[in-house]
């Protein structure tokens, strides 16, 4: 990797507080597709409120939904209900925004989330974030 790539790589690090292996491939493949696709994400996820449709909270739900709806991407589940939650989202909203996952996805995607939230509150986490517990934002 070259050393442009891997500066990407820490600047990616640095805001998220870890990498993905897509941002591995993308610092090899070519540094600046990388820096251009961080840019991207970070604007689409917290990129400021003023002027924007949505807030932190309802995007996150959003995302909530379609890492639902993906199958299998608990670590993408598990990262968009804690920042949901950490934005004002009650789990119950989370939980809502899961369920919708349902209708096009089906119910297996739905009850593969319910595994994730179970475990995210056991502790058993794959990403480093704090979980607020069930009582947050009642």
């Amino acid at each position: 990797m070259t050393p442009e790539g891997q500066a990407e790589l820490d600047k990616i690090r640095e805001i998220r507080g870890y990498t993905l292996p897509v941002h591995e491939y993308l610092a090899a493949l070519d540094p600046e597709m990388l820096r251009r696709y961080g840019d991207l994400a970070s604007y689409t996820l917290f990129g400021a409120e003023e002027g924007r449709p949505m807030d932190l909270k309802t995007r996150f739900l959003v995302l909530v939904g379609v890492t639902t709806a993906v199958k299998g991407d608990r670590e993408g589940v598990e990262w968009a209900a804690a920042r949901a939650v950490q934005n004002g989202a009650t789990w119950k909203e989370v939980y809502e925004a899961a369920f919708m996952a349902a209708l096009p996805a089906g119910i297996p995607a739905f009850e593969a989330s319910c595994h994730t939230f179970n475990k995210m509150k056991a502790g058993d986490k794959w990403v480093d974030i704090d979980v607020p517990d069930e009582n947050a934002n009642t």
